[in-house]
């Protein structure tokens, strides 16, 4: 993935618009990634990817609903539940 520092980006957003045509191009502010930019397409594929994902996870649920594998929501689950999500959504940073 290329690499740009913030100020380059700036000076030359154009270039920056058609390197992200070929791939993403990752963002830099004092040597730290903080932004990437992706082609209209990539970002479109992207979330497409992220709906799949999600329809899944509730099709699951309709399926261990169907199969009565549901356990009543309790305060000490819903926690659980959050914590995996936030941890599965660090995992994929």
């Amino acid at each position: 993935m290329k690499r740009i520092a913030a100020k380059e980006a700036v000076r030359g957003f154009s270039q920056l618009m058609e390197d992200a045509q070929s791939g993403p191009v990752t963002i830099e502010k004092n040597g730290r990634p903080v932004a990437v930019l992706y082609s209209y397409e990539e970002a479109q594929h992207i979330e497409e990817l992220k709906e799949a994902e999600f329809d899944a996870f509730i099709h699951e649920g309709i399926k261990a609903a169907d199969e009565g594998h549901i356990e009543p929501v309790t305060p000490e689950l819903m926690n659980e539940l959050i914590e995996s999500g936030i941890k599965r959504a660090n995992d994929r940073k």
